[in-house]
């Protein structure tokens, strides 16, 4: 096999065991500080648990259904198992969330809903509106490449998926990675990086880091697109944890995340128009 060839089997291989390479890290770190601190980091293994039963949950499901509705999974727009993906992902963090008991810090509340509103219309919004223009170009330009957007071509998919990417698809998520994950951390880490006046929490950091791992490769796209799109999924992860840190509560994570993913969709949308 040429040097080629095997770097790209490697790439490859890489590519489709991200998931468990980032749970082998997490169990290490935890193993690691163990060693350092003489004290057993308990809660990397809590979040290897909540991120397996996700994948392992998700995995079943989509597979029963797909047996059950075929005709319904027929297209490959992300709605069809986007939905299912999302109504059992919430059902699954509400089982977790009350294993763990309904920590306050899990973000089920209303509270800061002013802060939350300011939040979404001067940093999420705005950014939302920045990052689907750049994904207006990048989209041209990677229409010969790994990246597909064809299935919007189909009027009712096309409106199926830009309807459940304005209302849908992060209240599952963000419950889980920032409701659970980031919640949960902030309850058994301490400490924080202070940038200006602002604290950033080392359970935000290390939470964002885990989404954006887990996060790799998510639409198939070749390792140099993933390498050009990292700086912005970056700062929207960020975005995301920062405001939840902030208020305390899923719902502007939820509204940014909601928004980000319909305004790509429109973005999607109009980079197939000739």
């Amino acid at each position: 096999m040429s040097d080629e060839g095997m770097q790209k089997s490697l790439v490859d291989l890489i590519r489709s065991n991200i998931f468990y390479l980032i749970l082998i890290g997490l169990a290490i770190t935890s193993l690691v500080s163990s060693a350092l601190t003489g004290v057993l980091a308990v809660f990397y293994f809590v979040v290897i648990g909540v991120l397996l039963a996700d994948e392992l949950t998700l995995k079943i499901v989509i597979r029963i259904l797909r047996r059950l509705f075929p005709s319904f999974f027929k297209s490959t727009a992300f709605w069809r198992v986007g939905l299912p993906t999302q109504v059992t992902r919430l059902v699954l963090s509400t089982f977790l969330m009350g294993l763990l008991g309904f920590k306050e810090q899990f973000g089920l509340t209303l509270q800061n809903t002013n802060k939350s509103l300011w939040l979404i219309l001067s940093l999420g919004l705005p950014f939302a509106i920045l990052y689907s223009i750049g994904a207006l170009f990048f989209l041209k330009k990677s229409r010969n490449g790994t990246i597909s957007v064809d299935f919007l071509k189909d009027p009712a998919d096309r409106t199926g998926t830009v309807v459940y990417s304005f209302t849908m698809p992060e209240i599952g998520e963000e419950m889980l990675n920032r409701g659970i994950i980031q919640g949960y951390l902030s309850i058994n880490m301490t400490g924080f990086i202070l940038i200006g006046s602002f604290p950033l929490l080392h359970s935000t950091i290390v939470a964002s880091l885990i989404f954006i791992l887990v996060h790799l490769y998510t639409m198939g796209e070749s390792l140099m697109e993933t390498l050009i799109q990292l700086p912005g999924r970056t700062i929207i992860t960020l975005i995301l944890a920062i405001t939840f840190q902030l208020t305390g509560s899923l719902i502007a994570p939820i509204i940014i995340h909601n928004l980000f993913d319909g305004l790509l969709v429109i973005a999607g949308i109009q980079a197939i128009r000739k």
